[in-house]
């Protein structure tokens, strides 16, 4: 069987940088890694994970708690982490909190254990206080402004700016009467208060524009198509609608189109994430990208592991962007 020896010996590097590599140090360069690669294909080298755990005193596992991995948010932040996590070696373990079965003492027994070498946490257990010193003794990062003021290491997009962005956008498009949809306040997603917080903000400082916010139970499409219908017949006075999700935006362009509404005349939407949907669709929309968030997530998250008690670069803020588009 291959080992450490032989494939530093075909590639001609020393046993030092072949180990590095192995265990996910970043300081290795393109070439040696792609020269590695290409020998561990060759010898059919397979790694000891158990006893490079042992000497390691590492799992080469992250913990990424989520609330639903099929919703197009989180899957795309698994996927854009996953990535990083493959280039440096890390296996994922996915907790997806909306799971019927799902125990918060999950996160508690997996630290307590050292089952996992870190925790990258999009969504927030609740109530979080109850495990924060399960989480003092592990690397944490927070993304999409979970846990927002816990003072742990985070990836973020500014959910208070890009609203009011979307609003200004909204009113400059001649909207007078907007309708703000967001999940419940119970939600414990910190975006959705920072979310509604900035409706309130912008309504105190746009005295001529009413921003009436709605409560929804999901984003899913034929949501937004049912509040599309009920808009018409209920509010027709309503110039434009915030959804807070491209889902939610083209259920309502649906229903609107049904109901012979002219987009954006007669009608604004704007939508958040830029999922696909909305580029097929014609949705404006705020567009927050979120592989890139996963990326830089697991990028600090690695760098906290290979340094305990690593500090700089530890609040990344990843910009939003605007993108017009037909419905607006």
């Amino acid at each position: 069987m291959a080992n450490i020896k032989d494939i530093a010996r075909e590639t001609g590097l020393s046993v030092a940088t072949v180990s590095r590599y192995l265990n996910g140090h970043p300081y290795v360069s393109r070439e040696a890694r792609y020269a590695i690669e290409l020998t561990i294909g060759e010898l059919g080298y397979r790694p000891n994970s158990s006893a490079r755990s042992l000497r390691s005193g590492r799992t080469g596992r992250i913990m990424v708690v989520v609330c639903d991995v099929s919703h197009p948010f989180y899957s795309n932040l698994v996927a854009g982490a996953g990535a990083v996590a493959t280039e440096f070696g890390y296996d994922l373990l996915i907790q997806q909190t909306c799971a019927a079965q799902w125990n918060p003492d999950r996160i508690t027994e997996l630290t307590a254990t050292r089952a996992v070498d870190g925790i990258l946490l999009a969504t927030e257990p609740a109530p979080w206080r109850e495990f924060a010193d399960a989480l003092r003794s592990i690397p944490v990062v927070t993304c999409d402004q979970a846990m927002e003021g816990a003072g742990y290491p985070r990836v973020y997009i500014d959910h208070h700016q890009s609203t009011i962005d979307g609003l200004s956008h909204l009113h400059e498009r001649g909207a007078r009467r907007i309708v703000c949809f967001h999940a419940p306040e119970t939600d414990r997603c910190s975006s959705n208060r920072i979310r509604i917080t900035a409706y309130k903000t912008f309504a105190e400082t746009h005295p001529g524009v009413a921003i009436v916010p709605q409560e929804v139970p999901d984003d899913l499409v034929e949501t937004g198509y049912t509040l599309g219908l009920s808009l018409h017949r209920e509010h027709p006075e309503v110039d434009a609608v915030f959804t807070g999700s491209d889902d939610l935006a083209a259920g309502i362009l649906l229903a609107a189109r049904e109901q012979g509404r002219t987009v954006p005349e007669e009608l604004r939407i704007l939508g958040f994430d830029d999922q696909p949907l909305a580029g097929v669709m014609g949705i404006s929309t705020v567009r927050q990208p979120v592989r890139k968030m996963g990326r830089r997530s697991l990028r600090l998250l690695h760098a906290l592991i290979q340094r305990p008690g690593h500090t700089g670069d530890s609040v990344v803020h990843i910009p939003h962007t605007l993108v017009v588009r037909q419905t607006t």
